[in-house]
């Protein structure tokens, strides 16, 4: 690993030391209140979730225990919010103030093509935001006086737009937010003139853009910034071959958190060994489970699933007041790890660099397969700087193409090596899913690099039965 555990951030911090320190019991109790305090304002102000609390027996919003309360309490989808805000724009019928305390408007990305949710914030929901964009960052090391590079697009509809600098003022650091039009190099020029950086925000690809651009210009990250103490990524998943290279290259512990526009910021964080436990495993991204309550169930039928299976989580906001997601579907598959197997404190926790889109699966000969098993079998070879693939139909048959470009600063391999290279990734693909497909090298150049996240697989199988 590259460096030593960042200093305990428990210690400094009396809202982390006070649930950090607290029983599984007493942190239960303190969701329960929040729940029903919750639901009781709810069923008071919103017609949405009045409806669905009466559709579960839950009379007046009262609710007797968190048992109760997610048996009887309907989950929601983002097809069910998308439908009530068409039937009651811009918010829907979910608002849990009055219209006139809302003061900021939340959309997500539409990056699931099904259409964006809005979300009405009030003065406090903007101060949350803040909040809990800082809080996994102050776990991961940043302080005040610190210069933060945020490379997460700012401002717009998005929550990822407007946590980060909030995040950054509330925590006293200096922030640069070099994120949408700014290009990588012009990026690397500024950090360069700059200097004493100390820490990094970007999404896992764009961290991987960055490192690769600053290697391509022959600069060695760790050499170039050697104050750096805090890179954080988010929103994708890697193989854990790639995030020791990252630490070895930046010379600096790799932090992950997982948010969403529904936990208005994140909702999960590493702590102090960052994605990698202390045997060298992944790591775990500890609940902040004070201010959301987070269930992973199977997909199919709702029930909780058991210690280290992968579900899909399903969040409720504890202290968001304008548009709280209530038991909302999110899509998104985590591997579920108990308190009872963390090391220390009671604190639930899914796995690092796992988590993944369920709607993001193809199904292909026959296998259920996810694009992280690609990216972990491509990216575990460091002489990729990036590929894309596709699924296709021909001839009646289901075929699977792999484009990959050898990274610009191992541009000087030889014929022979990048046969060998591409001979080593097809072999690594079926080792991990099974799976022979056909891999070919293509010029660098062909790939334009993604500004957030990654979309680096194409299903063309329905072209392939057009006539």
């Amino acid at each position: 690993m590259a460096s030593p555990p960042i200093a305990d951030p428990f210690a400094a911090s009396p809202l982390l030391r006070r649930f950090s320190a607290a029983t599984r019991e007493a942190l239960e109790a303190h969701q329960l209140r929040k729940v029903q305090a919750l639901c009781g304002r709810l069923y008071a102000r919103s017609d949405y979730y009045r409806a669905r609390m009466d559709e579960g027996g839950l009379t007046d919003g009262e609710v007797d225990s968190l048992d109760r309360f997610a048996k009887a309490f309907a989950p929601s989808a983002k097809a069910d919010f998308l439908t009530d805000q068409q039937v009651a724009p811009p918010f829907g019928t979910r608002l849990g103030v009055d219209r006139g305390e809302v003061v900021h408007i939340s959309m997500t990305s539409g990056t699931s093509g099904q259409g964006q949710e809005i979300y009405g914030r009030t003065q406090r929901d903007v101060h949350m935001l803040g909040y809990l964009h800082a809080l996994p960052w102050y776990m991961a090391g940043l302080r005040k006086g610190d210069t933060a590079i945020n490379c997460v697009p700012a401002g717009g509809m998005t929550t990822g737009g407007w946590g980060p600098g909030e995040a950054i003022r509330i925590l006293g650091a200096t922030g640069f937010h070099v994120g949408g039009a700014t290009s990588t190099e012009s990026k690397i020029d500024l950090m360069l003139r700059l200097g004493g950086i100390h820490f990094i925000y970007a999404s896992t690809n764009y961290l991987h853009t960055l490192t690769e651009a600053l290697l391509a210009r022959g600069i060695t990250p760790r050499e170039a910034f050697p104050d750096m103490h805090g890179l954080f990524i988010a929103a994708e998943g890697y193989p854990l071959e790639w995030a020791a290279k990252i630490e070895e290259h930046w010379g600096c512990r790799l932090q992950e958190g997982y948010g969403s526009t529904q936990l208005n910021g994140f909702g999960a964080s590493t702590g102090a060994l960052g994605v990698f436990g202390e045997k060298g495993e992944r790591g775990l991204l500890r609940l902040f489970e004070w201010e959301h309550l987070v269930e992973i169930v199977d997909p199919a039928t709702g029930a909780p699933v058991l210690p280290g299976e992968v579900g899909e989580m399903v969040v409720t906001n504890l202290s968001v007041e304008g548009s709280p997601a209530v038991r909302f579907r999110t899509g998104d598959a985590a591997r579920f790890v108990p308190w009872q197997e963390c090391d220390g404190g009671a604190w639930n926790a899914i796995e690092c660099g796992t988590i993944g889109r369920f709607d993001d699966m193809m199904k292909i000969r026959g296998n259920n397969i996810w694009p992280s098993m690609f990216d972990a079998a491509v990216f575990a070879h460091p002489q990729v700087g990036e590929y894309k693939g596709r699924v296709y139909t021909r001839d009646g048959k289901t075929e699977v193409e792999v484009k990959i470009a050898v990274a610009e600063h191992q541009s000087a391999l030889s014929a022979e090596e990048r046969a060998r290279l591409v001979q080593s990734v097809r072999a690594a693909i079926k080792e991990r899913s099974n799976l022979w497909v056909d891999v070919c090298e293509v010029p660098r150049a062909e790939f334009q690099g993604f500004a957030y996240k990654a979309r680096r697989w194409s299903d063309e199988r329905q072209d392939g039965y057009r006539l």
